[in-house]
């Protein structure tokens, strides 16, 4: 008898959205070097204070408490690590731009992804609230390095293409690791990788359509 249980999408979903709105938090908490307003700041700290409840949401969901939502992240950690170190940014405005295609990337797989996974793991992720926010922040800040011009705008767009290709290598390496993220992608185990392959495409397509919207060449 197989005794293997079967992959819990909405747990495997749930962790990468945990760890993935931490390292953004982290991200935003960590102070640039370039001297900022108050009046800067305090939006950023909103952002950041949206990403730690997102991360708190996500582990509380996944049954089982902490040591389960931890043991669901390790195999995650990587990549989405590695990720954050490859696009580590140069200036505020590339700072929230990453910000931006996470919380972008994040708003189109879970709205795929909804119907596939459990109940609980849904009404932990359903609100896309925050990541709107998250999305605006780093949609104006990017917008406005574009009006400034020169080689500000030419470095955010190039800094905007590595980001969409630092993406597309991080989101295939966590469907190669975890098969549950197949079923929530897709509804099947998809062991050949073409239907969350395309599921993939489609979430990056929409992400980098929004950043060339910004006005940026990506």
């Amino acid at each position: 008898m197989n005794t293997e249980m079967a992959p819990d999408p909405g747990t495997a979903l749930l962790a990468v959205l945990a760890y993935q709105n931490l390292r953004v938090a982290e991200s935003l908490l960590t102070r640039a070097e370039e001297p900022t307003e108050l009046a800067d700041r305090l939006p950023v700290a909103r952002v950041a204070a949206d990403a730690l409840t997102r991360f708190t949401l996500a582990c509380d969901a996944i049954p089982g408490g902490q040591t389960v939502a931890q043991q669901a992240m390790e195999p995650i950690v990587s990549p989405v690590d590695e990720f954050w170190a490859m696009t580590r940014p140069r200036s505020w405005a590339e700072q929230r731009l990453r910000v931006m295609v996470v919380a972008s990337t994040e708003l189109e797989v879970v709205q795929r992804a909804l119907t596939h996974v459990p109940e609980m793991a849904a009404e932990a992720i359903g609100s896309t609230a925050a990541a709107w926010r998250a999305i605006d922040h780093g949609s104006q800040a990017a917008v406005a390095a574009v009006q400034l011009g020169g080689n500000g705008s030419d470095e955010l767009s190039l800094y905007a293409r590595r980001l969409l290709g630092e993406t597309a290598v991080m989101c295939q390496r966590v469907i190669v690791r975890q098969p549950a993220l197949r079923v929530a992608l897709t509804g099947g185990m998809d062991e050949e990788l073409t239907a969350s392959t395309a599921v993939l495409d489609e979430v990056l397509a929409a992400v980098a359509a929004r950043v060339a919207g910004l006005g940026l060449s990506a």
